[in-house]
């Protein structure tokens, strides 16, 4: 007879990994906003002193700045960390890495095309996940991590459609730095435009 304390404990590796794939992803995201708000605060300062907080700061970078950003970024974030993960952008945007799996290194990617929507917000659409050699159903994990994880208020799950929407503009609060999606263009050098939504300032005296 089979113990099915001992099958549930086989599984949960697998669920973990799945797991952190998709937090991989949402955890990249939200530090390439980051970063794009890190390249330019040095050349705003400035400007942003002596301009209304309720005015937006442009920026705009290509493919070859976002992947430098993301290496630096991605490098000082994982520093002491055992399990560290890349990303790049090319035709489309990928996560990879390497985690610990039933004693053995496992290789795993995601790679996804985002998209810019109509109020500057962002929608990912996942192409394909794969753990090893062995691809993984998107859908599957999406509705997994849904029901049994929270996840921020700002990261929406859709797994009928495999995609992840990031509510960017209301990322941190109505007292917090946002963003607004402006142009996404994947194509040749790429072209990735952003407004940083400054908090608004207090009027009262």
């Amino acid at each position: 007879m089979r113990n099915p304390d001992k099958n549930h404990k086989n599984r949960n590796p697998w669920k973990t990994a799945f797991i952190s794939l998709i937090g991989l992803l949402i955890l990249f995201v939200a530090g390439m906003f980051l970063a794009v708000s890190l390249s330019t605060s040095a050349s705003k300062t400035v400007d942003s002193k002596s301009t209304n907080t309720s005015q937006p700061i442009s920026a705009t970078i290509n493919k070859t700045q976002l992947n430098q950003l993301s290496t630096y970024y991605l490098g000082k974030l994982q520093k002491n960390s055992v399990n560290k993960y890349h990303f790049e952008v090319g035709d489309e945007g990928i996560v990879y890495g390497a985690i610990r799996l039933l004693g053995s290194n496992v290789d795993y990617s995601l790679t996804f095309d985002p998209k810019v929507m109509k109020n500057g917000n962002i929608e990912l659409h996942a192409n394909k996940l794969a753990l090893g050699k062995f691809p993984v159903p998107i859908s599957f994990v999406l509705m997994y991590v849904k029901q049994n994880y929270k996840l921020p208020k700002w990261v929406q799950l859709i797994p009928k459609d495999k995609t992840i929407k990031l509510d960017i503009i209301h990322m941190n609060g109505d007292n917090g730095i946002n963003y607004r999606a402006r142009t996404i263009d994947m194509k040749g050098q790429g072209k990735f435009a952003f407004d940083i939504l400054l908090p608004q300032a207090d009027k009262e005296n």
